[in-house]
């Protein structure tokens, strides 16, 4: 019997995989000026030199993640643990804004709408992925 092709699947994968790498290389090789842009332009002391070197080892976390999706986009089937890591780290990344929105004064850098709705989108990506995700055991080895 052949495998269901799960081209849509395919296609948000290696789509996520482009934009971590993107992400990633933008974090790694960004200066500090860079790094100012990005964060809607805060205060010049909020950027001290242990962020600048926690957001280049963050980027060389993402381009890990890159190629992870990259391979998982491959056969979808046999990596859907990857996939449904990536749904799970979504939804929790859709819900750590909204704690530090409320425990720590972040409001200062960010809107709240802007929080709000970014939480909303991860979650809208969430069930996108867990809607095109793989069902069936693949093999049936265990």
């Amino acid at each position: 019997m052949p495998k269901p092709p799960y081209r849509a699947l395919r296609i948000v994968l290696v789509i996520f995989s482009l934009l971590t790498a993107a992400v990633g290389l933008l974090m790694i090789f960004g200066g500090k000026a860079l790094m100012v842009r990005l964060f809607l332009r805060p205060p010049e002391s909020e950027l001290s030199i242990l962020l600048l070197a926690t957001l280049k080892e963050m980027g060389g976390i993402l381009l890990m993640l890159s190629l992870l999706l990259f391979f998982a986009s491959r056969d979808p089937a046999r990596n859907v643990a990857i996939v449904d890591a990536l749904i799970a780290g979504l939804c929790v990344l859709a819900f750590t804004p909204l704690l530090s929105l409320y425990t720590v004064d972040i409001r200062a850098l960010y809107p709240a709408y802007m929080i709000w709705g970014r939480s909303l989108l991860r979650l809208a990506v969430a069930a996108v992925l867990f809607y095109l995700r793989p069902r069936e055991a693949f093999g049936g080895e265990f």
